[in-house]
């Protein structure tokens, strides 16, 4: 069934920008769609000034188009480690540099460190989404596309993610964030697009987007 309809985004290099819906909106099939793990029957994907249209999922991750999966997906009876070095394990560059992105990713995620030896499985859904986050820098990103990294998470743990997305894009890595928490996203996005049923239905600067009365009525409840 087409989930997707004339949808049209842009992200520009050293944005953090907001994909905002509820459940079944299509971030997620958006975001899959330009990492070539779903294929578009119409429109064209362009990043870096290169058409993606035809370009296998792994071409995608060696141009630095890098997607962390909601749900906090790992490899579960791989170590912390293990599950790190895979996301440098993608592309040349990546590999060479991956101590000093182990440093970087132990740097914004300190529990990391004292995990490194455990199987994932044993982490708690903080802990994974953390490393979900962490692999994805080991694979040097060019764009960051992160799905719904609040779900299911605690509050306190909930704000410690969005605090690191912020310092990310303060370090000037460029992010696409698909997310359900509007006010949460906003509060570290540049820039915002809501979906509803496939459909992109508003797209303004965060602080447009949060005094939208549509906003504050269907996704804020006030």
């Amino acid at each position: 069934m087409q989930v997707l309809y004339g949808v049209g985004i842009h992200v520009e290099k050293g944005e953090c920008v907001a994909l905002l819906g509820s459940n079944g909106a299509g971030k997620t099939t958006l975001l899959k769609t330009l990492s070539g793990l779903l294929k578009a029957t119409s429109g064209r994907i362009s990043f870096l000034n290169t058409s993606f249209d035809h370009l296998h999922p792994s071409a995608r991750v060696e141009f630095g188009l890098i997607q962390v999966p909601e749900g906090g997906k790992i490899f579960p009876y791989l170590t912390v480690w293990e599950n790190l070095l895979m996301g440098a394990s993608g592309q040349k560059e990546a590999w060479k540099v991956r101590h000093h992105s182990l440093e970087r990713v132990i740097e914004l995620f300190p529990i990391i460190k004292d995990r490194r030896n455990n199987q994932a499985r044993l982490l708690s859904g903080g802990e994974r989404q953390m490393l979900v986050i962490g692999r994805g820098l080991m694979a040097l990103p060019k764009l960051l596309m992160v799905d719904e990294p609040s779900l299911g998470l605690a509050p306190r743990i909930l704000l410690e993610i969005f605090d690191t997305i912020r310092v990310l894009r303060q370090e000037g890595v460029t992010i696409l964030l698909s997310e359900q928490n509007v006010q949460q996203a906003l509060r570290v996005a540049d820039r915002g697009y809501v979906l509803e049923n496939g459909r992109v239905v508003m797209d303004n600067t965060s602080e447009e987007i949060l005094q939208s009365e549509h906003i504050r009525k269907a996704y804020l409840g006030i």
